[in-house]
């Protein structure tokens, strides 16, 4: 069956030949831009044979790349509307800053089952979504057309409109597909462990705690259970926490150097330049450092996903 391109790109971030992190992206104040696109080292041997099983005239990884930037660029020059940041819930956790764009949308397909856009065997667009994603974003559906108009409008052989649509949400029961979802106040499918097991969450410890006069009976080995259960999860979820935290500040200091750097470039003489290359190593090296961390923030996210799932299939066994 021959693929659309448009639809086939999306399909390198879905499953991941291709990905997108936050440094490859830049945010104007109305769309985004992408810089760069990153090709997955385990399958960039493979990815030229993949591409030219549908497109033969490919010639190499990088042109490849630059095909699908194209797309990307006319996906967020033409796909309307963009969703408002302020409208989408905060418990999504958006890699990229501002509102929520086509590229957004693509980086999220990077990550997990979130959202999938595929060309089926019949030649249909099918749109497989986490419906937890739709229940965070204002508008969903008619962004999600939006972008599978923008996309077809690419291609000759979907542009005249005789090419189905499927969107089909996925249930939110099913685990290990919420890595960017942050539990919170907000109803989830699911409760949290430390919720669900019925403990309390240990208590900060006092300075100067009260003796007691009395020992406390010991714990069951069901309460200890559930305890060492809570602990479990609490550690994953402190551990995402503190990497998130590290990775802001390590964003705000990227941009006090960036802004320090484009006022040295403005300036004229031998110390400007010399301070210039100095202050361009140092946003080179802080600019790897944070890609590090969103390796770590982006495994520990996942981590804690699947540590959430285990607690609750831990919980419902010891109810039994």
């Amino acid at each position: 069956m021959q693929k659309a391109f448009p639809i086939f790109a999306m399909e390198l971030f879905c499953d991941g030949w291709l990905f997108l992190t936050h440094s490859d992206v830049t945010w104007d104040g109305s769309s985004h831009a992408v810089k760069r696109i990153r090709i997955n080292a385990d399958k960039s041997e493979r990815l030229l044979s993949h591409a030219r099983e549908h497109f033969t005239d490919v010639p190499s990884n990088i042109d490849l790349c630059q095909y699908v930037g194209a797309t990307l660029e006319e996906l967020e020059k033409h796909a309307e509307p963009v969703v408002p940041r302020d409208v989408v819930s905060s418990r999504l956790q958006l890699l990229f800053e501002g509102d929520l764009t086509p590229i957004t949308l693509v980086q999220l397909m990077c990550v997990g089952d979130w959202i999938s856009v595929r060309q089926g065997n019949e030649g249909e667009i099918r749109v497989t979504y986490d419906e937890r994603l739709a229940q965070q974003i204002s508008g969903f559906g008619l962004f999600m057309a939006s972008f599978v108009e923008s996309l077809c409008s690419q291609s000759k052989m979907l542009s005249d409109g005789s090419v189905a649509t499927v969107f089909e949400a996925r249930p939110a029961t099913e685990p290990g597909i919420c890595a960017f979802l942050e539990t919170g106040d907000a109803v989830s499918a699911e409760p949290e462990p430390e919720e669900a097991l019925d403990v309390e969450r240990e208590p900060e410890p006092e300075p100067e705690p009260e003796p007691v006069s009395e020992a406390a009976p010991t714990p069951s080995a069901k309460e200890q259970e559930k305890l060492r259960i809570a602990r479990e999860v609490k550690a994953a979820r402190d551990k995402m926490e503190e990497l998130d935290k590290a990775r802001v500040a390590l964003l705000n200091q990227l941009l006090v150097l960036r802004h320090k750097h484009e006022q040295l470039s403005d300036q004229s003489g031998w110390r400007a330049i010399v301070e210039m290359e100095e202050v361009g190593r140092q946003v080179k090296d802080l600019s790897s450092h944070v890609d590090q961390i969103d390796k770590q923030l982006s495994d520990a996210r996942l981590a804690y996903a699947e540590t959430r799932a285990a607690s609750l299939q831990a919980l419902k066994e010891l109810g039994q």
